[in-house]
């Protein structure tokens, strides 16, 4: 009964702190949209949605990468 009571902390405070992550990840969304206004707002509608999905898409790939490494390495130490 312990390590059930454990086990349900544990997983409440995953999903809590998900639930927290993914409500900065919306204020984000919308902080990075406003940057990224001009890009698309000059640009015709879908066509420049589309090009600022793929910046911003690339800007994650590189900066997720920077962080496997960098994570990667700690834990090999």
């Amino acid at each position: 009964m312990k390590t059930l009571m454990m086990e349900i902390k544990k997983q409440t405070l995953v999903l809590m702190t998900a639930a927290l992550g993914f409500v900065a990840a919306l204020v984000w969304k919308d902080a990075i949209s406003a940057w990224l206004k001009p890009l698309y707002e000059s640009a015709d509608g879908a066509m420049g949605l589309t090009v600022a999905a793929i910046v911003v898409t690339v800007v994650v790939v590189v900066v997720t990468i920077i962080l496997a490494k960098l994570l990667g390495e700690r834990e090999q130490k």
